[in-house]
């Protein structure tokens, strides 16, 4: 009996057995890659004054918070295992629109699809957006995301003017660029604060429309040397790598490279247009996740032969993008929307090509470096008993934040599927891969990561120390982190010793 009821109490003092506000409910949430699970106290604020509510009340429980804003992030830079998640998805308005300065402001939850809808036939753009177009704002400044013209409008700190961050204390900042938190805020993965709302800086564009070029290149030579050139000729450019190319074919891939065109349409017809263009995207997206939710055990069955299966398509893709070169079929007209966005759509989603073992690597490296650091990171890619399902290369310009992912480079977007048996052999080739990264002056992308170690963490990204010293300023209790965060060895309240 009295066991009985030393347990009940145990139970009565658990903070998801209290009463709790009624915007926050117990949940199991998911990475995107789906390999993560976690069971979080999940906030669902509509005003800032709910946010500082639930602040309040993981102080007063003493748990810790995470902000989450759409869910779009690969690994667990938004989850919060056992602890509270602050969802800003509900908080999603548009708050001014200055169309004179090109800038719109916005709350936290916002998606960036949302703001094309809002601005795209009005012929301005928001550089530095990723495929993954529901993606919060808030989330897209915390990970400091980037586009396929990151090499021309650099990341999205890039594109911040300013940004409100509601503190520990329940305080509200505003930070602009010149702000000496501006660098440690944007990138800085939500330790810091939870981002309120923010004013982005929009580009004038010609019209809605670009023109797409597909060009083969056999090997990392021809590879390099077409990129130069779309660099300065193109405004977005996206390359598929053959990941299982040897030899001379080492770097065989597809440039999908991407200008803004003129068109004569009046704005009303604009409306029309990319309102057919959105309802495309929802219908293509619907569609997508329904066919592959169907045909997704079939997916992961092929991908158990994964080297033959992958082998064949790639070569089969590359040569039917050559013969299209030779034929003068490479090159077509079409909506920015279906080039920036309809990719996430319309391929198999994270969850499918990684599999329940799998992750997702993006590692950049210096431009200087680039072809050494391109044949390393593939003959590794191949060694592995699993190599990546797909391979993604992007070009990128550097910036200032504090654990800055970009530099005057390139990067490799790898998508792993390892099978059960192969786990530990996959790891130790993606842990050469870091290595090699590193060694040449690379960094990891924390949006997409769910592997680095506190020492590898460590290696990449030496300035996190500057990032600790202004968390133990604005939050001392270390009341916001993640479940990266103490992964990486970057929780002050459960890592207080840090390497020198």
């Amino acid at each position: 009996h009295d066991r009985i009821l030393a347990v009940i109490s145990e139970i009565q003092m658990k903070p998801e057995t209290q009463a709790i506000p009624s915007f926050m409910e117990w949940k199991e949430l998911t990475s995107l890659v789906g390999s993560i699970r976690t069971h979080s106290l999940v906030a669902h604020p509509t005003t800032i004054e709910q946010c500082r509510e639930a602040l309040a009340y993981c102080r007063q429980h003493n748990m810790t918070i995470c902000a989450r804003g759409a869910g779009r992030g690969y690994g667990d830079l938004a989850l919060n295992d056992g602890q509270a998640l602050l969802d800003m998805s509900a908080m999603n308005r548009i708050i001014e629109f200055d169309e004179k300065a090109a800038q719109i402001t916005v709350q936290a939850g916002m998606r960036l699809i949302d703001i094309y809808q809002a601005v795209h036939h009005r012929l301005l753009t928001l550089p530095a957006s990723p495929t993954e177009s529901h993606s919060s704002v808030a989330g897209a400044i915390c990970a400091n995301v980037n586009g396929k013209d990151a090499w021309r409008h650099g990341s999205f700190a890039r594109q911040v003017v300013r940004l409100t961050l509601l503190l520990a204390d329940g305080k509200t900042l505003s930070i602009d660029r010149s702000h000496e938190l501006f660098n440690a805020v944007v990138g800085g993965i939500g330790l810091l604060g939870i981002i309120i709302e923010a004013t982005l800086q929009l580009k004038p564009i010609p019209s809605p429309y670009v023109e797409i070029n597909r060009l083969p290149a056999a090997d990392v030579d021809a590879l390099l040397e077409t990129m130069a050139r779309v660099e300065k000729s193109h405004d977005a450019a996206v390359v598929w790598v053959d990941a299982y190319a040897r030899g001379r074919k080492t770097g065989r891939s597809v440039i999908h490279a991407a200008k803004w065109i003129e068109r004569p349409d009046t704005e009303s017809r604009r409306r029309e247009i990319l309102k057919a263009g959105y309802e495309r995207l929802d219908k293509h997206r619907q569609f997508g996740l329904a066919l592959h939710e169907k045909f997704g055990p079939i997916l992961s069955l092929m991908l158990h032969a994964q080297r033959p299966i992958m082998n064949s398509f790639n070569r089969l893709y590359f040569f039917g993008c050559r013969l299209a070169a030779l034929t003068g079929q490479s090159s077509n007209t079409e909506l920015f929307l279906r080039f920036g966005f309809e990719a996430s759509f319309t391929v198999p989603p994270a969850h499918l090509v990684c599999g329940p073992h799998g992750y997702t690597v993006q590692l950049t490296f210096p431009r200087s470096d680039a072809r050494a650091a391109i044949v390393e990171l593939l003959a590794i890619c191949r060694s592995s008993p699993c190599p990546p399902v797909t391979t993604i290369l992007r070009a990128h310009q550097p910036d200032d934040c504090l654990i800055s992912f970009s530099q005057d480079g390139y990067s490799l977007n790898f998508e792993f599927h390892p099978k059960k048996q192969h786990e530990a052999a996959s790891r130790q080739a993606v842990d050469r891969l870091i290595d090699a990264t590193v060694r040449r002056g690379g960094k990891i992308h924390l949006a997409k990561d769910q592997v680095l170690t506190p020492e590898q963490f460590y290696r990449v990204y030496p300035r996190y120390r500057d990032l600790l010293a202004i968390k133990r300023r604005l939050d001392p209790e270390g009341l916001f982190t993640s479940d990266l965060a103490r992964r990486v060895g970057i929780d002050p309240v459960l890592n207080k010793q840090q390497p020198e």
